[in-house]
């Protein structure tokens, strides 16, 4: 008898026990599906990740951490401001990708317009615009951060100009002034500038009007220029975005440049001519990094030669 009942024991034991382990894990899976509760780990382990990134000196993978910090969770704007002014820094300060740093602190400022960062991404905007050439653009964001009555956004759809029955915004006027040559741009500081500008863009509308009146917008050898002039910017813009980010020398790199063609800088010291020894390195290693990204296209999309058929 006494030996059954320590057997009933020991299972009712061994019950309880499978039971506390079932009731924990219950417990655990509970508490992790909480609202929030994993995304709010999650979110907060990448973004740690993405510091020790840029602290390692990777940044681009440190923006594709902060990235998927955006794509988390439930964030409210507030913390979605501050992870795009973060993306911002990091390509203001660790890549020189000024474009896309221009963008995430407007992607900022407009999340959380009051956040304490404000100052700094507005500094650095007003900077990145001008390190890209825009310095018109720069000029206006200076002038909307310091205004008493900030631009609320409606100005850029304004009509300046009417052509037939089509309407020249100041959208389209501020897009054409970003086309001109710097000196050019600088130079628009007074309305009798800006009006020469605007009637040159009408000139340019009514000429094209007739033109497809005539129908030279239909002319198959226009069409073909049109054509390469097509592939030729998005070649160009292609390699802004996807091969430029990639180069970003650092003393050392610039060091054994400058070492190894010294002969090309008539025996100056390298502080004496970093400027053009950065500038020569940048296009030596543009070059290479657009010849190693052909090289892996022609790999992978099999690209046949018949030089024979040249001759």
């Amino acid at each position: 008898m006494m030996g059954t009942e320590n057997k009933t024991d020991r299972m009712l034991a061994a019950a309880a026990l499978v039971l506390s382990a079932a009731t924990l894990v219950g417990v655990i899976l509970i508490y992790g599906a909480l609202p929030g509760r994993s995304d709010t780990v999650a979110v907060e382990q990448s973004k740690k990740l993405a510091g020790e990134l840029v602290d390692n000196n990777l940044p681009a993978a440190a923006i594709e951490e902060y990235r998927r910090v955006l794509d988390k969770g439930n964030l409210d704007d507030p913390a979605k401001g501050a992870v795009c002014y973060l993306i911002g820094q990091t390509y203001f300060e660790d890549i020189g990708d000024y474009e896309n740093a221009a963008a995430y602190y407007v992607r900022a400022r407009s999340l959380d317009p009051n956040a304490a960062y404000t100052t700094e991404a507005g500094k650095n905007l007003i900077a990145a615009l001008e390190k890209m050439g825009r310095r018109l653009d720069a000029r206006r964001e200076l002038d909307r951060q310091t205004s008493l009555f900030p631009d609320t956004g409606a100005a850029p759809g304004k009509i300046v100009a009417k052509v037939g029955g089509r309407d020249i915004t100041l959208a389209e006027f501020n897009e054409a002034v970003r086309m001109l040559p710097q000196e050019m741009q600088d130079k628009l500081t007074n309305p009798e500038e800006k009006r020469k500008i605007l009637d040159q863009i009408v000139g340019r509308e009514l000429i094209y009007n007739a033109a497809v009146r005539e129908g030279i917008d239909r002319d198959p050898a226009i069409l073909r220029d049109l054509k390469n002039l097509e592939k030729d910017y998005l070649t160009q813009y292609f390699i802004r975005r996807k091969v430029a980010p990639t180069i970003n020398p650092d003393a050392a790199e610039l060091e054994m440049y400058f070492k190894a063609n010294k002969e090309k800088y008539g025996g100056k010291e390298l502080a004496e001519v970093r400027d053009q020894v950065t500038q020569d390195y940048v296009m030596y290693k543009g070059q290479k990094a657009i010849g190693d990204y052909i090289n892996s296209l022609t790999q992978a999309e099999k690209v046949q030669v018949f030089e024979e058929n040249l001759r």
